[in-house]
């Protein structure tokens, strides 16, 4: 499972709304900027914790996955060498056997899979609303008509864009961290 693939994933969904959310349209004058949204996912705080805690979870799934691919060796090993000896039945039953835990074990993986990658779109998108709203700030304060996102598809040329990914990297750093209380995420605010 590529991480970074699904941030990168991620950051196209923000990018539309980033330049339509930007400053108004201008008649062609006007400066545009453009962010590296994967770089920014990748550098900010929230997303290496989000990163190091998905790395972790999926190291802990493939150790699970690992032995269960290893007694499923083992289980064919013995069928084989039991094969000749078993009676038709016999055989039939541990073939079934065999191959109802090998589908248990195929959709084990696919579901961890696929619950990966919601977590992994969830906290993309968290992030990525978050560096919208940094975004929108830093596009209004150096007057830029749109901003663009880099990896996206469908830039492929812009002339002299202005460079927003570690302003951006900077000023979501200086926004309050949050924290989990009860499951849900909550801003730090001092009383």
């Amino acid at each position: 499972m590529n991480f970074t693939t699904t941030f990168q994933r991620g950051s196209m969904l923000i990018a539309t709304a980033l330049v339509l959310g930007g400053a108004p349209a201008r008649a062609q004058a006007g400066k545009f900027g453009v962010v590296d949204m994967q770089q920014v996912i990748l550098s900010v705080e929230e997303g290496k914790v989000a990163r190091a805690a998905l790395e972790k979870e999926i190291k802990g799934k493939e150790a699970e996955l690992g032995k269960q691919k290893e007694e499923l060796d083992k289980m064919n090993g013995e069928w084989k060498n039991q094969a000749a000896l078993l009676s038709e039945d016999a055989r039939m039953k541990k073939q079934a056997e065999f191959q109802e835990k090998f589908m248990a074990l195929r959709n084990s993986e696919m579901e961890f899979q696929a619950s990966i990658k919601r977590k992994e779109q969830k906290a993309t998108q968290a992030i990525a609303m978050k560096v919208a709203q940094v975004v929108d700030q830093i596009a209004k304060k150096k007057a830029l008509v749109g901003v663009f996102e880099t990896n996206s598809a469908g830039l492929l040329y812009l002339e002299s864009p202005v460079e927003l990914t570690q302003d951006v990297i900077t000023e979501y750093a200086k926004r309050p961290a949050e924290k989990q209380v009860d499951g849900k995420a909550e801003d730090k605010k001092k009383n």
